[in-house]
């Protein structure tokens, strides 16, 4: 299991934000103001307790991991130093067998712990490098999970990349880009509670070789409730690594 993840996803995962549509003459989906709520609090100690399952690297359910799984994302510290600069530190612990946990650290920057603002979630883009026989050492990198200048019904790219690469034995340009749509404010019902208004986002990762797009896909997708964080979350498997997916069961605040 790799050390640190999005969020992506995924986001959270990415993960985990907003969005604006910039494209003009769509009245169904109106560009909105800034966001101003606090879509992650990230207080020390503060902790979230899901309920899921595992995914295999073929992004299927793990038959059976929906007995037992749980996860669990606590705030470690913030403002702290780190090996990638200073940054906010999560722990996150997930059952991936009836006993035994895995506890990996996810990197977050953030202006401030707490209030509104954009933050981002230090991903591992290893894959890629393996893939394609890129020659470095820097696969951990800043992607902007969340960004809440944008407003609803947009989007907007949270990580562009270009390197020096192979491609069928051959010498290329590889790159990779990660885009993150904000939906729609949703209703969310979760073991733990019915939320109303959750902002939900998506990103989705597309590779090219010499500009010309060879793979694409979702990477994580997740729903955030203003004061309490992350209340559902799919962390997508990328044909090398499983993922998974949670909801919110419990927190301590």
């Amino acid at each position: 299991m790799k050390k640190v993840k999005v969020l992506f996803l995924v986001a959270l995962a990415v993960f985990m934000g907003t969005l604006s549509f910039t494209a003009s003459g769509c009245k169904d989906n109106p560009v909105s103001s800034e966001i101003i709520e606090d879509l992650f609090p990230l207080v020390v100690g503060h902790k979230l307790v899901f309920s899921g399952h595992l995914r295999n690297a073929n992004d299927e359910e793990i038959a059976g991991t929906s007995g037992f799984y749980e996860a669990r994302m606590t705030v470690a510290a913030t403002d702290a130093p780190t090996p990638f600069g200073t940054a906010h530190v999560l722990l996150d612990s997930q059952l991936v067998s009836p006993g035994v946990w895995a506890t990996q650290s996810f990197y977050i920057q953030r202006a401030a712990p707490e209030g509104s603002g954009d933050f981002g979630f230090l991903t591992n883009i290893g894959r890629i490098y393996r893939l394609f026989n890129i020659q470095r050492t820097d696969s951990l990198q800043w992607v902007l999970l969340v960004n809440q200048k944008t407003g609803l019904n947009g989007s907007w790219d949270a990580f562009v990349g270009s390197w020096d690469g192979e491609f069928q034995g051959a010498a290329a340009t590889i790159g990779l880009v990660v885009k993150c749509d904000q939906i729609t404010r949703e209703t969310v019902t979760t073991p733990g509670g019915t939320f109303e208004g959750a902002y939900r986002i998506i990103a989705r990762r597309t590779v090219t070789v010499n500009t010309t797009p060879v793979s694409s896909g979702t990477t994580a997708e997740i729903w955030l409730v203003p004061n309490i964080g992350i209340v559902k979350f799919i962390f997508h498997a990328d044909g090398e690594s499983g993922g998974f997916y949670r909801e919110y069961e419990d927190r301590n605040f």
